[in-house]
């Protein structure tokens, strides 16, 4: 089972597996199963309407797969961790819908370390194969050697490799600056975000400085 699960990717995968609403829904409650989640709440944060998801959350329920608590009026929703099938379920979903949120928490511990991280290659353009690697990008005042405990950490949640790629913020915008061949085809692609938004990256390569339809950020 733990072999074959290390294959299993991407929304491909699990749109075979599950319903798209209840796909959603285990993405959500399981990458983060400490969460209690509200259902507005969840509706919202799956872009959907609230009565949408009621049929699947009550079915979920039924089975033991998520738990509910009541808080007067409002219903409360989880991962139900007791479930035979919560390790199994939770595997999938961190080895498909969940590698940034699996990165996230294991290098949020850095805090202000990382000023921006993202990931790009193939999982960014959601081209990988089963057994891709992960390519991370980390701009801060950190050192590989320092990240590379995390980053096992995480390889190991998602059973696929992470190369990180680790610059100061000096050296990131000097060699952006000097139109790095590696760099220049990264910024140019898509990526998806671990810490930071395009902005932050653009202030950090100066180009928020240069834009006149851009204000600078507020640093009071």
């Amino acid at each position: 089972m733990r072999n074959n699960l290390r294959i299993m990717r991407n929304s491909a995968t699990l749109e075979a597996l599950f319903p798209k609403t209840r796909e959603r829904v285990l993405a959500a409650t399981m990458t983060q199963p400490e969460k209690w989640w509200f259902l507005s709440e969840l509706a919202e944060y799956l872009g959907t309407s609230p009565s949408s998801l009621q049929r699947e959350l009550s079915a979920l329920v039924d089975t033991g797969i998520l738990e509910q608590r009541r808080d007067g009026n409002r219903a409360y929703f989880r991962a139900q961790r007791r479930s035979p099938i919560y390790r199994e379920l939770r595997s999938i979903f961190e080895k498909t819908a969940g590698i940034i949120p699996t990165i996230q928490t294991a290098v949020a511990r850095f805090g202000d370390k990382i000023l921006c991280s993202f990931v790009y290659g193939s999982v960014a353009r959601a081209q990988e194969h089963a057994t891709s690697d992960i390519d991370l990008m980390v701009i801060g005042i950190i050192d590989l050697a320092e990240l590379t405990p995390a980053l096992r950490k995480a390889e190991r949640a998602l059973g696929r490799e992470l190369n990180a790629t680790v610059y100061s913020v000096d050296e990131f915008r000097d060699r952006v600056k000097k139109n790095d061949h590696f760099l220049t085809a990264v910024l140019k692609r898509p990526k998806q975000f671990v810490k930071g938004s395009e902005r932050e990256l653009d202030a950090i390569t100066g180009k928020l400085k240069t834009s006149k339809n851009t204000r600078r950020p507020n640093r009071s």
